[in-house]
């Protein structure tokens, strides 16, 4: 047998080569994820939102100013007067709401958890949107923040949030979503 026979090297740059484009693609997954918030928001409310540079990387550190927080916070830049801050997750097959019903999903509990601080931070209420893999996407508010959530029609209960259909968070008047100078 030759030297020529094996290539374990190869085999060995192939897998890091894919894992490499795995992070890539998840990370413009996210990206594309955040453009397709931004244009529903758009057609929704015809006023600016965009995506926030980094995604919310920034939003946490104290030097900023409290208008730079507003804009650094979350995954969407959004209208001043928006009583939310938006924080976009797309992909994570793994998260399985069945499972969730059964003690919680940790990845799912982390976004939240996320999404709440950095609301707190800047004086506004989470929102959570959520979307699989050719699946609608899904809004997670807090029962607080959306009292006469049984007036969807379909909705779940996760803990203290609400889980409804984003298109159908959207049917609700302006005044829900802006604060009236």
């Amino acid at each position: 047998m030759s030297d020529e026979d094996y290539h374990v090297e190869d085999l060995l740059l192939d897998l890091n080569r894919k894992k490499e484009k795995k992070k890539l693609n998840s990370g413009r997954k996210g990206k594309r994820g955040e453009h397709s918030i931004c244009k529903t928001l758009i057609e929704r409310f015809d006023k600016p939102f965009s995506r926030v540079i980094g995604s919310g990387a920034h939003g946490h550190r104290a030097a900023l100013t409290e208008e730079a927080k507003l804009i650094l916070t979350g995954d969407i830049v959004c209208p001043p007067n928006f009583r939310f801050t938006i924080e976009s997750k797309h992909g994570y097959p793994e998260i399985d709401l069945c499972n969730a019903l059964d003690g919680g999903h940790k990845l799912l509990d982390g976004f939240m958890e996320q999404v709440e601080k950095d609301a707190k931070r800047i004086h506004r209420k989470p929102l959570l949107c959520w979307k699989k893999n050719r699946l609608p996407c899904i809004a997670f508010i807090k029962q607080e923040d959306l009292p006469n959530f049984r007036d969807f029609k379909m909705h779940l209960c996760y803990n203290d949030w609400v889980a409804v259909a984003l298109t159908e968070l959207l049917k609700k008047d302006n005044n829900f979503f802006f604060e009236i100078p």
